[in-house]
């Protein structure tokens, strides 16, 4: 007898083959058979007539480092299907997170995962993991390690190149992550502290990686101007360390970069793949980004975390410096303020009460209303939040969007930052049903067995699930029923806290996350440790 049997369904098994009809057992939260006319008893039979049957979707960047720990924690993944995720990325993890740097760290990452409030303390990463592994997971869960967080972790935000004994110590902490069941190592190379190491330095650090067949995930040094020279940058790193390389939210920043951009980069990898280098992409479906209004400040700015950049912040002679870099093309940096301009540049999350007015509204509109110049405007507003305030900003086109999912080195992400307040962005809500409604749907990129393909094995591919991602016998029950026309989507930039609908059933490891379209709250998530 089996524990569930979802009869009469059209199966996308997660491979990229046709669908097919079949009917789906499960036993023991693990596939049993996938065959059409299972005639066996079972506890549970679901009709799923006119319905797909799926692998549950797996997004492989989201920053829940610490939002898995609070209460509601899974409502918006699993309304979107989603029955895996993994965090720690762009190389800021909330762990290690030594007593002595707690607060530092901690408030640098804020606008990305989070307060730390409801989360319980934590300095290690086994510590860190055997909190999560007994927390009441309503979805399966992986961890990486944040090469950045790492270097917070042994010198803090300062500049410089790292001591022998704080190399020392940072491989350690490095080698210990990836003991303890890291996924694998991300890179934020365009944010304070990672910025500080050039590509031997990466190396350097990064050394304990040769010991463990895990990927690099690398958020790169610039998607703009810098895009094509620091995507060589980290396939070089890759190749020195001879570990796969995985590009984060691979996009070309600003309207002078965009078509051109984006298809010499996918050419860039397809190179290194030809030269024997094991490297793909991920892409978000939207055409604005999210993450730390700090990231508008040259990498001068950001040297001794919050304090420093205050100081300097509120220094006529360096904002008129500010003033001047805004205004031209860089080499140095990710230039955003000069690629995509202030009006394209929106405050998303702010604490002080005087501020509240303006969430949601770009630095342009803000400035106006202050009767400031946007620059003076994002001085104050950083220096007045102390560094915590989020942005969303609108920095690609919708071709390069469409012009990367297409390539078969891509898996789909949502990037999903969780701030405490203000405005998320809506691929916390949306992007997986964005994708089968906008590029399968409604107007056609990808046949929908690539678009599952996209979402399921190929993501699973990257971190090694080798249990996840597919509809097969053996594989874990991660399983979606849903039908394509009833799905919707209504989380936009105005009003992005709105759940996706029409997935009738989401199976977590056999049990119903979702059931009838709705949330059980069934605590059937596992926590994912490297293999």
């Amino acid at each position: 007898m089996f524990d569930l049997l979802i009869k009469n369904g059209t199966v996308v098994d997660g491979s990229g083959a046709p669908a097919f009809p079949a009917d789906v057992a499960v036993s023991g939260g693990v596939i049993s058979a996938v065959a059409p006319g299972i005639s066996a008893p079972a506890a549970r039979t679901v009709d799923a007539s006119g319905r797909l049957v799926t692998p549950g979707f797996i997004d492989i960047h989201r920053h829940a480092d610490l939002n898995l720990f609070t209460e509601g924690f899974g409502a918006p993944e699993l309304r979107q299907g989603l029955t895996t995720i993994v965090n720690g990325n762009c190389g800021l993890s909330a762990v290690p997170c030594p007593a002595a740097r707690r607060e530092e760290i901690l408030h640098f990452l804020s606008p990305v995962v989070g307060d730390a409030d409801g989360a319980p303390r934590f300095e290690g990463f086994a510590e860190y993991m055997a909190l999560a592994e007994r927390a009441p997971l309503p979805l399966n869960v992986g961890m990486c390690v944040g090469n950045g967080t790492v270097r917070a972790a042994v010198r803090g935000y300062g500049e410089g190149p790292l001591s022998p004994g704080e190399l020392a110590a940072a491989r350690d902490l490095l080698r210990g992550a990836l003991s303890d069941g890291a996924l694998g190592v991300t890179l934020g190379v365009v944010y304070a502290p990672e910025y500080n190491y050039d590509a031997d330095g990466f190396t350097e650090v990064l050394s304990p990686m040769r010991e463990y067949p895990v990927p690099l995930a690398a958020h790169v040094r610039g998607e703009g101007d810098l895009l094509h020279e620091s995507l060589r940058e980290v396939i070089g790193i890759a190749r020195r360390l001879g570990t796969p390389l995985h590009v984060s939210h691979l996009k070309c920043i600003g309207r002078r970069n965009w078509g051109r951009g984006a298809k010499r980069a996918l050419e860039i990898l397809e190179e290194a793949r030809a030269r024997g280098l094991q490297a793909d992409c991920d892409v978000y479906p939207y055409t604005a980004g999210s993450t730390q209004l700090l990231q508008i400040l040259p990498p001068h700015f950001l040297e001794g975390g919050a304090p420093g950049i205050i100081r300097r912040l509120r220094e006529p002679a360096r904002r008129e410096e500010l003033r001047g870099i805004f205004a031209g093309p860089s080499d140095r940096f990710e230039n955003l303020v000069y690629l995509v301009g202030w009006e394209n540049i929106r405050c998303t999350s702010m604490r002080r009460p005087e501020n509240q007015p303006f969430i949601g509204k770009s630095v342009a509109e803000i400035a106006r209303r202050r009767g400031q110049d946007p620059c003076d405007c994002a001085c104050d507003l950083l220096a007045a939040e102390e560094c915590d305030v989020a942005m969303i900003d609108f920095i690609t086109s919708e071709e390069d969007v469409r012009t990367i999912l297409r390539s078969p080195m891509s898996s789909v992400i949502s990037d999903s930052v969780y701030p405490s307040r203000g405005v998320p962005h809506p691929r916390l809500y949306g992007a997986f049903p964005k994708v089968l409604i906008d590029y399968v749907r409604e107007s056609p990129l990808l046949t929908l067995e690539e678009a599952v393909h996209k979402m399921t094995a190929k993501p699973a591919g990257v971190y090694r699930l080798g249990s996840k991602g597919l509809l097969r016998a053996g594989f874990d029950a991660d399983i979606n029923v849903f039908s394509l026309e009833n799905l919707k989507n209504p989380a936009s930039y105005e009003h992005p806290a709105q759940y996706a609908s029409g997935f009738d059933y989401v199976f977590v490891n056999g049990r119903a996350a979702v059931d009838h379209d709705e949330l059980t709250r069934a605590p059937a998530g596992r926590l994912l440790r490297r293999a």
